[in-house]
């Protein structure tokens, strides 16, 4: 009897837990109103998060009855919405008067009707639509200010606020005070998305990535398949490359704004768990109250630029340096300037000494001029194993940028060995940036004819990717990550593909008016086809490069439905010629044109010109602008 009662008890108990849990998961999502205006309450066991309603448009315009979108996180179960606070207004949803504890369930694709009637009986209309993610966490951070104007105003400024960390699943993962948050980036700081940094109050482990207080969020806005960033970090790992980074998709609101899919990313900084060498930056701040005070005198002269410490004498390392652009070298505190004019950022130590300036500089110009002599002393000097493997992911990936900026060395205290790494900035990466003469698009072109096209880019690899050392290691460490890529094409990309579908839809429909007015749109309209995309310009690729250095392998296939897409060509005066194309295939010509009249044939979608390496994966239209 009495086992019978205890069992009893316990029966009473997980059924209560249950319920419990089920009555938390149903009434998790409010509709609530403040400041007059419906927003979402997103209510899990550990925290509460707001989502306001987003209109295309700002200042008159959002003050309009205009349609609108909820943007939902993943974790929001159902399709059950009940009525919350309402302030004091009363609200109808489809004309029908609610009160609140009465629910209504969503459906995307749905529009509702949604009037607030304050105390006043001033009334708004909003046709609210709602899209929920799926699969990913959701970042929420709130800044001290409340708005986002100071922080978008310029890049360095900074703010404090709060953050919350959402898992899919709801489990609230990391919420405390935020001690800064700031813009970052370069040219993608140019674009309405912002990419932002973070620093954290203590290291901690986010979104299944390894701990850190400091954190990065790349907009991926130049990203059609949202995957280049990923694909390359990924591969750098993949290699072996030392200190490579991760990186995750999130959701991100900003005061309660959706901005859209992010990638969270550690950040390239000297630290556990990330560029592992002995941190000069930390021993420079010891040594130099000046720096801690903010009183530390900085100074430039023609070929370098630090600070001017009480105590700079130790030179020996650890360093971390970045070759970087004209442009954002002057921006920073601590560089040099090579004979030859190539720019070094020094991100460690950020308050580096006269003393410690003139060590690595004078470093790295003995190591340039061994590599412009063609010396075989160089590998005495270069680490080829991270040099080969830093190689691969800029070759394969065929990123603009590289040799310009965001090309990282690193050197170690006692270690007379200059090391690359880590990889980083892969936003027009994989094909997707093109120009002028699609060299870009090229999946044939190479890494090193890119470096030979631009002033500002450093010729190491030139100098290098012919020696012997370097190419035989190049094809051992290929050859041994294909395997990688095999995993990547067949089911990898995938798997990435059906993890941020959602969200892509959702980071679609909240930036589609500010890429049209800017004639920014991705390549392809259908998020399918961007993924697509990236697995024909990775097979094509890859397959290139097994014939280049000769490592036999099975051919990597593109994908092709078998279906035919209409591609349009149309100039101002009406359509010149509409063609059938098959699924997978670039076009093979254009129609001729009077060059003394029209600048050349343009993709309408993305603005880029035509390229034979541009596959159809769509229906397509091209036009053709007169001179003006």
């Amino acid at each position: 009897m009495r086992k019978r009662t205890c069992m009893g008890i316990m029966l009473a108990v997980a059924v209560a837990a249950v319920c419990c849990l089920y009555i938390i998961k149903k009434d998790n999502v409010l509709l609530c109103v403040e400041n007059g205006q419906p927003c979402i309450s997103v209510r899990t066991a550990q925290s509460e998060n707001k989502v306001f309603l987003w209109q295309d448009g700002d200042g008159e315009e959002a003050e309009k009855e205009a349609a609108g979108f909820f943007f939902l996180p993943s974790c929001v179960t159902g399709h059950k919405i009940r009525l919350g606070d309402t302030g004091g207004s009363s609200v109808r949803i489809d004309g029908q008067l609610c009160q609140e504890g009465d629910a209504f369930a969503w459906e995307e694709g749905q529009k509702f009707s949604i009037q607030v009637t304050d105390a006043s009986y001033d009334s708004h209309t909003y046709e609210v639509g709602f899209m929920k993610s799926a699969n990913i966490p959701a970042m929420f951070i709130d800044t001290a200010s409340g708005g986002l104007d100071y922080l978008h105003e310029n890049k360095e400024n900074e703010e404090t606020g709060r953050i919350c960390v959402l898992q899919a699943d709801g489990v609230t993962e990391y919420q405390d005070e935020l001690p800064r948050i700031s813009g970052r980036g370069n040219s993608t700081w140019e674009f309405e998305k912002k990419p932002y940094a973070l620093k954290l109050k203590e290291d901690q482990p986010l979104c299944g990535l390894r701990e850190s207080d400091r954190w990065r969020l790349l907009a991926i806005w130049n990203e059609g398949s949202r995957m280049g960033d990923k694909i390359a970090m990924d591969l750098a790992q993949a290699l072996g490359l030392s200190y490579s980074t991760q990186g995750t998709w999130v959701d991100l609101y900003l005061n309660g704004e959706y901005r859209g899919i992010y990638l969270l990313t550690e950040s390239v900084t000297v630290g556990s768990g990330r560029v592992e060498i002995n941190d000069m930056e930390k021993t420079n701040k010891q040594k130099n109250v000046s720096i801690e005070a903010g009183t530390a005198k900085h100074y430039e002269e023609e070929d370098n630029k630090g600070f001017l410490l009480e105590d700079g004498a130790e030179v020996d390392g650890g360093y971390l340096i970045e070759k970087d652009h004209p442009k954002h070298w002057e921006a920073e505190d601590s560089g040099f300037c090579l004979s030859r004019g190539d720019l070094f950022t020094i991100n460690s130590p950020r308050h580096a000494s006269k003393e410690q300036v003139a060590y690595i500089q004078n470093y790295v110009e003995e190591i340039d001029t061994l590599v412009q002599n063609g010396d075989p002393a160089v590998w005495e000097k270069l680490d080829l194993p991270s040099f080969t493997k830093r190689f691969l992911v800029d070759e394969i990936a065929l990123e603009m940028d590289t040799g310009s900026t965001s090309m990282y060395f690193y050197k170690d205290r006692g270690d007379e060995k200059l090391y690359s790494g880590p990889a980083w900035d892969y936003d027009n990466a994989f094909g997707e940036d093109s120009d002028s003469d699609s060299f870009f698009v090229n999946y044939g072109e190479t890494i090193v004819n890119n470096n030979e096209r631009l002033a500002i880019s450093i010729n190491w690899y030139q100098k290098l990717y012919e020696t012997p050392e370097m190419q035989q290691c190049i094809v051992e460490a290929y050859a041994g990550v294909l395997p990688f890529f095999e995993k990547l094409l067949d089911t990898g990309i995938d798997r990435y593909a059906e993890q941020i579908r959602a969200s892509a839809a959702m980071d679609d429909a909240r930036w589609e008016s500010v890429r049209t007015a800017d004639n920014d749109m991705p390549r392809y309209k259908s998020f399918e086809a961007n993924v697509n995309y990236t697995k024909f310009f990775l097979a094509n690729r890859l397959n290139c490069l097994c014939a280049r250095w000769g490592v036999p392998h099975e051919a990597f296939a593109a994908p092709a439905s078998g279906e035919t897409h209409q591609v349009t060509f149309s100039v101002y005066e009406g359509v010149v010629e509409t063609v059938e194309a098959s699924d997978g295939e670039p076009l093979s010509s254009a129609p001729e044109y009077d060059g003394g009249v029209y600048q050349g044939w343009t993709y309408r979608r993305g603005g880029e010109p035509y390229s034979s390496y541009i596959p159809v994966y769509e229906d397509m239209e091209l036009y053709n602008a007169k001179w003006e």
